[in-house]
């Protein structure tokens, strides 16, 4: 877990056990638990389960039990699908959440809660609040080609290419739109390459500065080409002339 926090660039957070129990030198913060929780919903099985307020486990057994969700919020706000509740007596009634509206996701975090009423009242205002003032715009579509690449030996010339993951930003409700604009570096590719190889990345910019990057991959499976294809380009190389 531990190793886990680091290779996520979490900086104030230490596990002593997989529980969440109280013990010393075992902490967090509510910045890096909305980081593990930017992680999870990337998994999105997780929210299947997280969504329901209620149901039956071992159904159709002698041992089958009524289950209540303990994130009350996931019953009265369709948007909230997540994610963990949690108390101790050092940490109080925490709540890690998350909702989604109009394509944008937001996660929210409170800590050391008196109660629970208050623990759903401060995460419903700020979740609230974000979706009020901010919205996103899709910059650059995973499902959109960003133009092709030569594939060396490939059984084809060229792949288009598209981000592994969709680029959003985040703009302000009360601002101008903001400036982006985005730049493209990809490395020579070879076949055989697959969908998700990472040939490539996709650099963002605002004004001119640097704000985000995320992997380039192909948008299709290229084998790599027989003798016989590799034979006839070369050929039509030679002699200049398509074949």
């Amino acid at each position: 877990m531990n190793d886990k926090a680091k290779s996520l660039g979490l900086k104030n957070t230490n596990f002593v056990n997989a529980t969440g129990l109280d013990a010393d030198n075992h902490y967090s913060t509510a910045y890096d638990m909305a980081i593990m929780a930017r992680e999870l919903v990337k998994h999105e099985k997780i929210l299947e389960f997280s969504s329901i307020y209620e149901d039956y486990l071992r159904k159709n057994t002698e041992n089958s039990f009524w289950l209540v969700n303990t994130n009350k919020l996931v019953k009265f706000y369709s948007y909230i699908d997540g994610l963990k509740t949690g108390f101790t007596d050092n940490a109080g009634y925490c709540l890690t959440a998350t909702g989604k509206k109009n394509n944008m996701r937001l996660i929210s975090v409170v800590m050391g809660e008196d109660n629970t009423d208050n623990r759903s009242a401060d995460t419903l205002a700020m979740l609230d609040y974000g979706f009020n003032m901010y919205y996103t715009d899709i910059v650059v579509s995973k499902d959109k080609s960003l133009g092709k690449v030569d594939v060396n030996l490939g059984d084809k010339e060229s792949v288009d290419i598209t981000v592994t993951s969709d680029i959003s930003i985040l703009n302000n409700t009360q601002e101008n739109k903001r400036n982006i604009v985005y730049e493209i570096d990809t490395k020579n590719v070879n076949a055989p390459v697959k969908v998700g190889d990472i040939i490539g990345k996709i650099k963002v910019y605002e004004d001119g500065k640097y704000i985000y990057e995320e992997d380039i991959t192909v948008m299709e499976d290229i084998d790599k080409a027989n003798i016989f294809k590799i034979f006839i380009r070369n050929l039509k190389d030679i002699l200049g002339v398509k074949l």
